[in-house]
């Protein structure tokens, strides 16, 4: 995943890494995610390679998402895991922060208790309360996984 795999609604802040060029996001997705997640992170990509705005982003997502042409969206996981990874100039290209990922349609932080993103608990990392709503389980940095070169 790249920049325009950013938030697309919120947090605010984060909206504006949709043009972050080295932004590097490596997620695996289990079956449920591959089919209902990735064609509305494909659409992201698609939107953002067209030059889009982050509200350009959004309103083509909203607008997609109510024809029916992404599909619905259903509880599912994804992790990312790899040491190589680069979220953001919020933390900084030293930051590896592996984690697995809850796709929960609605959920809000609040629903998980409200934990801080520097908690160590699971919070809710983006797109709140939308049928994209990601929950971060966050793992310790040591399991984080470099690449092998052959």
């Amino acid at each position: 995943m790249r920049g325009w795999g950013a938030p697309t609604y919120n947090p605010e802040q984060f909206r504006d890494f949709i043009y972050v060029a080295d932004l590097r996001a490596p997620i695996c997705f289990d079956p449920v995610s591959a089919r209902t997640i990735m064609p509305y992170y494909e659409l992201r990509h698609r939107l953002g390679l067209e030059g889009k705005t982050a509200d350009e982003i959004a309103k083509g997502v909203e607008a997609a998402y109510a024809k029916g042409e992404l599909p619905k969206v259903e509880p599912s996981i994804g992790y990312m895991l790899s040491r190589d990874m680069y979220l953001g100039p919020h933390l900084g290209h030293d930051f590896v922060y592996p984690h697995i990922m809850l796709f929960l349609p609605y959920y809000t932080n609040a629903t998980l208790g409200g934990n801080d993103r520097r908690s160590g608990l699971p919070f809710l990392s983006d797109d709140s309360g939308t049928p994209f709503a990601v929950t971060v389980i966050p793992i310790d940095k040591a399991r984080a996984i470099s690449a092998k070169v052959n």
